[in-house]
């Protein structure tokens, strides 16, 4: 195995992600969307939007891979920031330098592998957006362009920065190893710690300049049952499902959180009741018909959802956990 090697440029390339703030951070509608779509578009299994840091690789948005991070000396990604060009390798095991790599001798047995570096605006590279496939496969002069202007996608909305000036602060105001505590590694959104920081955040904004804060439960109702139809070990599928049916309907601004393994809260500010309505009729709707696969097999999702709106003069004395208390009694 050969390992990657260490850009010249190694130290402005940390100074740059960390001035980004980008890493250790929940996962996002916008990035999601780019990757759910690469994956259908090139019919790979796997789509990464990867940020290597450090001594490892860390997946913004993960699509197809039961895991947030990898050691960077056995990434592929690693190699791919080292070029201009998409890095591409049709088959590991005939590729010397990864042919005993434990990616690919082991879980989760990569065969091919295709990365264009991301940059930021400063043109400093940041990562990759990656494809795998656990097959090997060719990868034509075409699809290497169809995979560059994708990555370009990644880059346009790297470049318009975060989508909520409350979750940044709270952000930057984080150790990395804090981050790290606040997020559940398997769905990529706050856990219960992290969104009652992130609520409290919110509720101290909109006290000050009088805007409605709505959170909206989401319950996958039938865990029992899709435990005994396809096993404990692929509820973890059915889970991120969920989540990115409800970040696709939730503004942009809005915050998504695990509270427990079946129970997802949404954390929403400048949205009033009404609109709450709305989201729930279209996340209920969605989860109607949209299936989500396991095994082979389609089937959908039941859930049930509530939603509540906080509205001013509002009581900041209050700890947010009275209101996703309050939101939890009625689901």
């Amino acid at each position: 195995m050969k390992r990657p090697s260490i850009p010249d440029n190694e130290a402005s390339r940390t100074l740059a992600l960390q001035q980004l703030g980008i890493m250790y951070t929940p996962s996002e509608a916008r990035f999601d969307r780019i990757t759910r779509l690469a994956m259908r578009h090139f019919n790979v299994p796997t789509a990464l939007v990867s940020i290597v840091y450090k001594e490892l690789q860390w997946f913004k948005s993960n699509q197809g891979l039961n895991a947030c991070t990898t050691g960077r000396e056995v990434s592929f990604c690693g190699h791919a920031i080292l070029q201009d060009e998409p890095f591409v390798v049709p088959n590991a095991l005939n590729d010397q330098r990864f042919a005993d790599n434990p990616l690919v001798t082991g879980e989760p047995r990569i065969r091919f592998y295709a990365g264009q570096a991301i940059r930021d605006p400063n043109n400093v590279v940041l990562g990759t957006l990656c494809l795998i496939d656990y097959t090997p496969r060719d990868f034509s002069p075409a699809n290497v362009q169809d995979l560059c202007d994708f990555a370009k996608l990644v880059e346009a909305e790297l470049a318009l920065g975060p989508t909520s000036s409350v979750v940044q602060t709270l952000i930057e105001g984080l150790s990395e190893d804090q981050r790290v505590a606040l997020i559940d590694p398997q769905i990529g959104a706050w856990n219960i710690r992290g969104i009652e920081s992130v609520l409290a955040e919110e509720l101290r904004s909109a006290g000050e300049e009088g805007h409605p804060v709505s959170l909206i439960a989401v319950r996958l109702s039938d865990m029992d049952s899709l435990c005994a139809r396809f096993g404990a070990d692929r509820l973890l599928d059915f889970r991120k499902h969920v989540a990115a049916m409800v970040r696709d309907e939730i503004p942009a601004s809005a915050s998504l959180a695990v509270l427990e393994p079946s129970l997802f809260l949404a954390v929403c500010p400048r949205v009033i009741d009404s609109d709450v309505r709305k989201l729930i009729a279209k996340i209920s709707a969605k989860c109607r018909s949209l299936p989500v696969e396991s095994l082979g097999v389609k089937t959908l999702i039941e859930c049930r959802l509530a939603g509540i709106t906080v509205t001013g003069p509002i009581d900041t004395a209050r700890k947010p956990s009275f209101w996703m208390e309050s939101l939890q009694k009625e689901i």
